[in-house]
């Protein structure tokens, strides 16, 4: 945790042994009042720590463990918004995984990592969401990252990855949140 951290001001002190603090996030709104807290906190560095719950009945469940990451949370509570509780969308039902991200971004590739993969899930596939191309081949579900190669400098990708059930295409396709990510210059 940092202490008297200042994002607007790199210059104070941003850790409790007064090094700065580096996340890969980029905050820029230094305007008067737009920061009420002492310490910013990034989603993926969060975790649930309190007691596993679980709302709903078969089909329409929404579970939280003890453990979960708060991005995770975050990205299963927006599919659950955007795509109603049911299908693709509860724990006990064939889902996409909850929890997708991006991680060791160059200038020409990036890793796609994720993980809260159903049960239920036969293949996974890394999906262009721009163009809802393939990029990867079909994986397995034991399977949770995917390096991209081939990516063109200061250029902005989404991506996706699409669940299947073993069902015929679409028809048993669950796709994940949408990640965004820019290639380094």
């Amino acid at each position: 945790m940092a202490c008297k951290c200042n994002k607007c001001d790199p210059q104070k002190a941003c850790g409790c042994t007064d090094s700065a603090l580096t996340t890969p996030c980029s905050y820029t709104d230094c305007s008067v009042g737009s920061e009420r807290c002492a310490d910013v906190q990034c989603a993926e560095c969060v975790s649930y720590c309190g007691t596993s719950f679980e709302i709903g009945t078969s089909g329409a469940i929404i579970k939280i463990q003890s453990g979960d990451r708060l991005d995770s949370i975050i990205q299963k509570l927006a599919l659950i918004l955007s795509q109603n509780l049911g299908a693709c969308t509860s724990d006990d039902l064939h889902h996409a995984p909850f929890n997708v991200f991006a991680t060791s971004i160059t200038n020409n590739s990036a890793i796609i990592q994720w993980n809260g993969v159903s049960t239920l899930s036969a293949t996974l596939t890394v999906v262009n969401a721009t163009t809802s191309t393939p990029i990867s081949g079909v994986l397995t579900p034991a399977t949770l990252s995917y390096t991209i190669t081939g990516l063109t400098p200061s250029t902005s990708y989404k991506v996706k990855i699409t669940s299947n059930d073993g069902t015929p295409s679409p028809g048993g396709d669950c796709d994940s949140v949408v990640i965004l990510f820019d290639t380094l210059a």
